[in-house]
């Protein structure tokens, strides 16, 4: 049923035209990313869902680590992304891996020019067969999702830091391994995606394990 909702879904959202784009391998991430790597070699998830795909560098790590797994990635890829990277010339913890000014402004300059969405896929040549880019917000894109009957093997949340992802992907696929970014997100803000994710572990009776940004709910 996966199978056929995935295919499904990849003929209801196709790709933009990215022949010619300039991709950005970029991610804001902080780092811990290892923990997800181990589950998708140890594990072999067939199916995942990523919840906040930004320019698809993550998306990308995981299709690379194993050639078996599909990904469904919801993100709106909406012209926000456009002023959001434009915030980030000229400040280094956020351009580690670009740290020339010139290449920062023409990095910005191509998100504007080419489009946020293309951008990303572009970001992806090669693995057109084991993406699905389903532009919409979490959770509604979410009930579109079961309805059609897929199911992930592995969530990966890296949205708007809201309590209502996690309840949602319980709610709708209990057995899926519940995964994501942003743990120590926010210091001064008291790290509150840390406090969410805490709050439903310990109501879903969840262990957590994490590393640097990133966190993994165990069971038991």
């Amino acid at each position: 049923m996966t199978q056929a909702a995935f295919d499904s879904l990849k003929q209801k959202h196709p790709w933009p035209e990215t022949i010619g784009l300039k991709a950005w391998d970029y991610t804001l991430g902080g780092g811990g990313r290892q923990l997800i790597d181990v589950i998708i070699r140890e594990r072999k998830p067939a199916f995942m869902l990523e919840i906040g795909c930004f320019l698809c560098a993550s998306t990308k790590r995981w299709l690379s680590l194993d050639s078996r797994i599909k990904v469904i990635g919801v993100d709106p890829w909406d012209d926000g992304l456009i002023e959001q990277c434009r915030r980030y010339v000229g400040r280094p913890a956020l351009t580690r891996a670009y740290p020339d000014r010139e290449v920062q402004e023409q990095f910005a300059a191509d998100i504007e020019t080419q489009g946020p969405f293309p951008t990303a896929l572009a970001n992806l040549h090669g693995f057109e067969g084991r993406f699905v880019p389903v532009r919409g917000l979490s959770p509604d894109a979410l009930y579109m999702l079961k309805e059609t009957g897929f199911i992930p093997d592995l969530i990966y949340i890296d949205a708007n830091k809201q309590a209502v992802d996690l309840e949602v992907c319980y709610e709708l696929w209990p057995d899926a391994q519940i995964t994501g970014d942003d743990w120590h997100w926010g210091r001064t803000k008291g790290f509150p995606m840390r406090q969410i994710i805490e709050d439903f572990a310990e109501k879903h009776g969840f262990r957590i394990e994490s590393d640097h940004a990133t966190w993994v709910l165990q069971r038991g």
